[in-house]
């Protein structure tokens, strides 16, 4: 992660290769950005524990029970996979709590920062910068305006929450999915009308994809019955699950992940 934040300030920009200077230790340890970190767990920990919120359930299995998965006991395994599938104070569930808010919201934050910074470095900000905020503010806004649809997941369901998970979620999500901000604040480019135009219809096709997509999967596992998903192909599995295998399935194995796939696409070309 800090290969790729180099790189992206530094001026030859390679990712292959020594990157171009390392901080100093003093560059990496910062007390107040420690207390603004912290006070941003803070306020998101607080807003999550409004009583203001819809409670959603999550899945279960044919028998109305919830499995809880052995781990083999290795020290290094638990620690990046984690024991727990959904540790939990009183109400306040760490997993859940983590997949959405601290990183991803920051995420968008950390864009907005790096938009403000070019707009004092420069006059204003470029359309390159405004391209790449407002589609992943996209991306943001639409996972929280369907933050029940993550209760079918398998971040959820399966995984641990160990290492891999809280890393992902506080640390690689807001501070390497920024890079392409990142890069313009270091890297100016200037970018037209014409080109802008079709950057935002490939964003526009991957979302319509990645929303569509998602939208019928979660559909399914909460509801197999329900009369959008009911009359859809499906095939069984060893374990009695089904999986669709027509709708958006029947064209391409994994179409929500071809939809994330278009947009970071449509969020590089700016660079």
């Amino acid at each position: 992660m800090f290969h790729l934040l180099l790189a992206a300030r530094s001026g030859p920009a390679r990712l292959l290769g020594p990157p171009a200077y390392l901080p100093g230790l003093e560059a990496l340890w910062s007390p107040r950005a420690l207390l603004l970190w912290l006070a941003w767990l803070g306020l998101q920990a607080a807003l999550y524990l409004l009583p203001a919120r819809k409670v959603a359930e999550g899945q279960e299995l044919k028998d109305e029970s919830r499995l809880r998965y052995p781990i083999n006991g290795n020290p290094i395994y638990d620690f990046f996979l984690g024991r727990e599938l959904n540790p939990r104070i009183c109400f306040f569930d760490f997993k859940y709590f983590c997949e959405l808010r601290p990183g991803l919201i920051g995420w968008v934050l950390i864009n907005m920062a790096l938009l403000m910074k070019e707009a004092e470095l420069r006059g204003s900000p470029s359309l390159a910068m405004w391209l790449v905020n407002g589609f992943q503010l996209l991306y943001v806004g639409d996972a929280l305006w369907h933050e029940e649809a993550i209760l079918t997941t398998m971040d959820i369901t399966h995984d641990g929450f160990g290492f891999m998970l809280a890393f992902g979620d506080i640390a690689w999500v807001p501070f390497t999915y920024s890079l392409q901000a990142q890069f313009l604040l270091h890297h100016p480019q200037s970018l037209g009308l014409p080109m802008a135009s079709v950057i935002c219809l490939i964003n526009a096709i991957g979302y319509y994809i990645f929303r569509g997509a998602n939208s019928q999967k979660n559909t399914f596992r909460k509801n197999p019955s329900d009369p959008r998903v009911a009359g859809l192909e499906t095939i069984s599995t060893a374990t009695g699950r089904k999986l669709l295998v027509s709708g958006w399935w029947g064209m391409v194995r994994h179409p929500n992940y071809l939809g994330d796939l278009i947009m970071a696409l449509a969020w590089s070309l700016p660079c």
